[in-house]
């Protein structure tokens, strides 16, 4: 299980097996066709969080 936590947001984000779990003032989860997927999913989300200091004020 990999996970992160967003702070500024409020979001909290799991990757368990094939399914992106998401918590902030809901939960929801996301189902994927395979681990691959999910896996490819979540390291762009990763990618993207790291480069939000970079674009946002």
């Amino acid at each position: 299980m990999q996970a992160i936590e967003i702070e500024e947001l409020g979001v909290f984000i799991e990757l368990e097996n094939s399914t992106i779990n998401i918590e902030g003032t809901e939960h929801f989860s996301l189902e994927f066709q395979s681990e691959i997927l999910a896996g490819v999913w979540f390291q762009a989300l990763l990618d993207l969080v790291e480069t939000l200091p970079e674009f946002t004020l």
